[in-house]
């Protein structure tokens, strides 16, 4: 399977389900993103967590440089709930791969740090809040999950579990 990835076709390199791409010159640069399974996957491992706690959410997807991939409202999901997920996801990849947590204290810290990122999203919502937590697979960043709907330790707990079953995790 190939898709485009920062305008190169990337073709799915393993089982571990990481799009690479490497530009068509002599330059050395790869690129990762997440497969199209992989995304499906980890929205169904997502949802499956959350109906497991009574609960509908919604999540999103982004690739290591903010676009989204994929994004779900469960029925019965809080109003711009995706928008939510997509802000946390965001932030997490915008700012290196970081876990919500990290982000939040940081803004609880120093405020001022976040005041012009707003403007970094492609109009995406820019949301540094636990939800979300940053995917690697082989120690490369290939994207963020990010969740909405609930208190936010149950969404980083479904975002959690599904980044660890499709294998991956949310350090390096």
């Amino acid at each position: 399977m190939a898709t485009l990835c920062g305008g190169y076709v990337a073709h799915a390199a393993s089982a571990a389900d990481v799009a690479s791409s490497t530009p068509p010159d002599s330059a050395t640069v790869d690129t990762y993103s997440l497969s199209y399974a992989a995304t499906t996957r980890l929205l169904d491992n997502a949802t499956a967590a959350a109906k497991s706690h009574q609960l509908a959410l919604s999540f999103a997807i982004v690739d290591p440089g903010g676009h989204l991939i994929a994004a779900a409202r469960m029925d019965g999901a809080p109003f711009a709930s995706v928008d939510f997920a997509r802000g946390k996801a965001f932030a997490s990849v915008a700012l290196g791969g970081q876990a919500g947590a990290t982000l939040e204290q940081r803004f609880k810290d120093n405020p001022s740090e976040y005041t012009n990122m707003s403007a970094a999203g492609y109009y995406a919502p820019f949301l540094p809040a636990r939800g979300a937590l940053p995917i690697f697979i082989g120690g490369h960043l290939v994207g963020a999950l990010g969740a909405s709907g609930a208190p936010s330790e149950v969404d980083e707990q479904a975002v959690k579990d599904a980044i660890e079953a499709i294998g991956a995790t949310s350090t390096r």
